[in-house]
């Protein structure tokens, strides 16, 4: 069998699993552990400075639960803008949109894009996130992203669609969070993602705190 008609059956199995998580009937939602109203102003060296709050049609558009959107910076005050958007349900459109379809329509065009392996204090494993250099304009950022699947970090929006039907269908639960990082380069690319990559290993022992596993 060929890897195209591979490929084809696995889109088909993964196209009707997703039709019967949006038949069946409806689980209930799950809330998070505690409201993003109390999520840490100070995470380890990085300082919260600035918080955004988004309009009422944004908000429409992304039918997220609950979210937190804040600008850290670090002890030279250099920023890394934080968003973590939660969903209790991912059923009737209520979906998570993924930074790789959103950005392009924001003017940001992407120049690199790469899989990262962070260690995290505590796990036996690294987590593998997304990694893109984008620009607009004069302006350079890099912004990591992940999907948070109940417990579980998914970097591919394929493979988190494949987690969510076996989540909807093993325990008829579609909730789950998208969280992203940004960053203005600063001294480097190389020297911003590292930057970044230290600011997760400070983010996510406190992710349990509030998202259901």
């Amino acid at each position: 069998m060929s890897q195209t008609v591979r490929l084809a059956i696995s889109v088909a199995l993964l196209l009707g699993a997703l039709l019967a998580v949006q038949f069946r009937p409806s689980s209930e939602a799950v809330q998070l552990r505690k409201p993003f109203s109390t999520f840490p102003a100070a995470l380890g060296g990085w300082k919260g400075e600035e918080e955004t709050i988004l309009d009422r049609d944004t908000l429409g558009m992304l039918k997220m639960s609950d979210y937190v959107m804040r600008r850290y910076v670090d002890s030279s005050g250099r920023p890394v803008w934080l968003y973590i958007g939660y969903w209790q349900s991912q059923r009737k459109g209520g979906d998570i949109h993924s930074p790789k379809n959103c950005l392009p329509g924001g003017g940001w065009e992407p120049i690199e894009a790469s899989r990262l392996s962070i260690s995290i204090p505590g796990l036996a494993t690294p987590i593998s996130v997304n990694r893109y250099l984008i620009q607009k304009d004069n302006q350079m950022q890099v912004t990591l992203y992940w999907f948070q699947s109940q417990g579980k970090v998914v970097a591919g929006e394929l493979s988190a669609k494949i987690e969510l039907a076996r989540n909807a269908l093993l325990k008829n639960r579609t909730d789950g969070a998208l969280v992203r990082l940004s960053s203005p380069v600063q001294g480097g690319v190389e020297q911003t993602t590292e930057r970044m990559v230290a600011y997760v290993q400070a983010l996510y022992p406190t992710l349990p705190e509030y998202l259901p596993n």
